[in-house]
């Protein structure tokens, strides 16, 4: 199952607030040293609100809803490739994508939503392979070049409004299953995850287990 949280990186982690206070000052470590190691390639200093007391909001993607919209988004810049039908049961078993992201999709207009599975509260097109607070190693990107590129992908296939993206939350989203049907639900979900993310000042996470 995949989930995007929006929140505070403290409230991702813990499972209560009390938890989360023990949290903060860790996190807000891990963010300086990751700023610090951007100096000159980011617009300014990594900063938002690490409040404990911040609600952690969830969205269901399905089993493959993220991995679906990805490989939607992949297929959709190049025409020359004809688009699956199903979703494979993992991205790497596809041929062009496994390819395409050995270079981290750097000349994809959606490289932020190919390559990324953590987006921080700040405009830069870079994206960044570093360790997170807990030590995995993910790909980082900016919440504000993947809310463009998500607002993009819509306006180039989808070109659905609010109410018609919102059906899609319930959609089936299976390894094996449609295309299409799985990346409108990732996109459904992915999409409130960003507009909570940017209202709020606060970091999007898409875990996959």
């Amino acid at each position: 199952m995949a989930t995007a949280h929006a929140g505070p990186l403290c409230r991702f982690y813990a499972q209560s607030p009390e938890q989360a206070r023990l949290l903060v000052f860790g996190i807000e470590a891990w963010r300086r040293e990751l700023s610090s190691s951007l100096v000159g390639r980011l617009p300014k200093a990594l900063d938002w609100r690490e409040d404990p007391d911040q609600p952690a909001h969830t969205f269901q993607l399905g089993d493959a809803g993220f991995m679906a919209l990805q490989l939607f988004a992949f297929y959709c810049e190049r025409s020359e490739f004809e688009l699956p039908d199903t979703v494979p049961a993992l991205l790497e078993l596809d041929r062009e994508f496994r390819s395409a992201l050995a270079a981290k999709f750097a000349n994809s207009r959606y490289g932020h939503l190919l390559a990324c599975s953590v987006w921080l509260p700040l405009d830069f097109h870079i994206t960044m392979r570093a360790p997170l607070p807990d030590g995995e190693n993910a790909e980082i990107g900016s919440l504000e070049v993947l809310h463009d590129q998500l607002r993009w992908l819509n306006q180039r296939t989808f070109q659905a409004d609010e109410s018609e993206i919102a059906t899609w939350r319930t959609l089936p989203a299976k390894a094996g299953g449609e295309l299409i049907k799985a990346a409108q639900r990732g996109f459904a979900g992915l999409s409130q995850a960003v507009a909570l993310g940017r209202a709020g000042g606060f970091p999007v996470v898409v875990r996959e287990v």
